[in-house]
């Protein structure tokens, strides 16, 4: 009787370690797209077009944010931000900027150039490009004196995307508006 037992659980160990190596090896096949360096990724359910800078030097993704305000809903904290859009027709397709209200995910200190350490929400946001819908944590930075307001970092690439350093703007599969997030980082 014991060995039956026994039996049983070395086989319900062997089938459940078979199932996960399964589940894994069918994560690992899925080919990450090749995109470049610079690409254009949707804010959405707004699908506000933005020139994406893709860091892989970047841990944590980042987003052009002013104005940002702490608050309290429902005993969490929450923040309202101001995400300037540019007025250059070729960088935005979106008029005026747009203001979000998120839960704060965490917060991080981020210490700048000059050993200078700054508090930085974080948030969770969804975002597309070249087809895929995602949702990824962004840090809220004023990120007027770069060149890029989305900057996405190695968290959001991650099993998506491999970036090629000597092109830009090849995403060729198109966004639809209100894409659902299908992934969660």
């Amino acid at each position: 009787m014991r060995r039956n037992v026994m039996v049983r659980r070395a086989l319900f160990r062997a089938v459940l370690a078979g199932g996960l190596l399964t589940l894994t090896g069918a994560v690992a096949l899925a080919k990450p797209r090749t995109l470049g360096w610079l690409e254009w990724a949707w804010l959405e359910p707004a699908h506000v077009r933005l020139k994406t800078k893709l860091d892989t030097g970047a841990r944590t993704s980042s987003i052009h944010a002013v104005d940002v305000q702490a608050f309290e809903r429902d005993g969490e904290t929450w923040v309202r931000f101001r995400v300037p859009l540019s007025k250059r027709p070729e960088d935005t397709d979106h008029d005026g900027d747009l203001v979000l209200e998120r839960p704060v995910v965490r917060e991080v200190r981020i210490k700048d150039h000059e050993a200078v350490s700054m508090r930085r929400y974080v948030v969770s946001l969804d975002f597309c490009t070249d087809g895929m819908a995602f949702t990824t944590q962004v840090t809220l930075a004023n990120r007027g004196g770069f060149n890029y307001p989305l900057l996405l970092g190695r968290l959001a690439m991650q099993e998506r995307i491999a970036v090629d350093p000597g092109r830009k703007f090849t995403a060729r599969r198109s966004c639809q508006a209100g894409a659902a997030a299908a992934d969660d980082q």
